[in-house]
């Protein structure tokens, strides 16, 4: 491995004999970093791994090829990630600004959606997790073959939008995707889930009215929406909230009770969900036992 990345630098070296021969070159140097790279790879040595293929990347850029040097600074990135998420993401993002140059945005996307992922799994800052869903959907967004995971990224915004506090937005783009789904003869049975998510966020702003008309809009955009497990899910908690005081908070847990039973409520909704009843009982638990596990 030293001696194919000695060889490959050697192939860079300037002087008197580079200058009799024709300078630098670049694509003989390529190749040996490959190799130097991959096997690297092999012996799980992923600094030097990584800096080969940015080697290899550098030689790309100078032989003129900006899609074998963004491919290059991708598989930095991919062996990087296997020791520091940040010193991979440096990588990735220069792959992706060569990606956005050339117009391809579906790479672009789908190099930010990875990030994102990334940062996720290592349950860092929701801010940080949601800025980089939001770049891969606008890049989605510019490609004419990425609308599936435009809407997968957007989804993925409202999700942390609401985990870092920022509930409107992630309520508008509920709403919004559920209307878009129902223009989708194959999405639109999804439409019922989007409106319920942005139903338990009105819950969780405390704002009955707001609630109620959102229900109404829900229903008249959706015929099948009031009828279906989401609508009737949402119809009687809504009902429990504006009933209020021990009953109202009986008839909520009840009712997620009975709706969990069949289909488990995941860790997102039960969030909100326990802060929508948070807002019933003031912050308190007027049973006195505590509160319950909603999941």
């Amino acid at each position: 491995m030293a001696d194919l990345v000695k060889a490959a630098d050697g192939k860079l070296q300037g002087g008197f004999l580079s200058k009799l021969f024709g300078g630098p070159k670049y694509d003989e140097a390529q190749d040996l970093y490959l190799q130097a790279a991959n096997q690297f790879k092999l012996s799980k040595d992923w600094d030097g791994a990584a800096n080969a293929f940015i080697q290899c990347a550098f030689c790309a850029q100078k032989s003129g090829s900006a899609n074998d040097e963004s491919n290059f600074y991708s598989e930095a990135g991919n062996v990087l990630k296997k020791i520091s998420t940040q010193q991979a993401i440096e990588q990735y993002e220069k792959a992706i600004v060569l990606h956005g140059n050339g117009g391809k945005f579906q790479q672009a996307g789908k190099l930010l959606m990875q990030i994102a992922e990334l940062l996720e799994a290592e349950s860092l800052e929701a801010g940080k997790v949601k800025d980089y869903y939001k770049r891969a959907a606008e890049m989605f967004e510019l490609d004419e073959h990425g609308k599936s995971n435009f809407t997968k990224c957007n989804l993925k915004v409202a999700e942390f939008a609401a985990k870092d506090g920022e509930l409107q937005e992630a309520i508008k783009i509920f709403e919004s995707e559920g209307e878009k789904a129902l223009g989708n003869n194959l999405l639109q049975f999804g439409a019922k889930e989007k409106f319920l998510c942005a139903g338990i966020l009105l819950l969780a702003e405390g704002d009955s009215v707001s609630v109620n008309l959102a229900l109404e809009r829900y229903r008249s955009l959706d015929p099948r929406f009031a009828s279906s497990r989401e609508g009737e899910l949402l119809g009687s908690l809504a009902e429990a909230f504006d009933c209020g005081g021990e009953e109202g908070v009986d008839m909520f847990e009840s009712k997620l009770h009975e709706y969990d039973s069949i289909t488990k409520l995941d860790a997102w909704k039960t969030n909100f969900l326990l802060k929508a009843k948070d807002n019933m009982t003031g912050g308190s638990d007027p049973l006195g036992g505590g509160g319950v596990d909603l999941t």
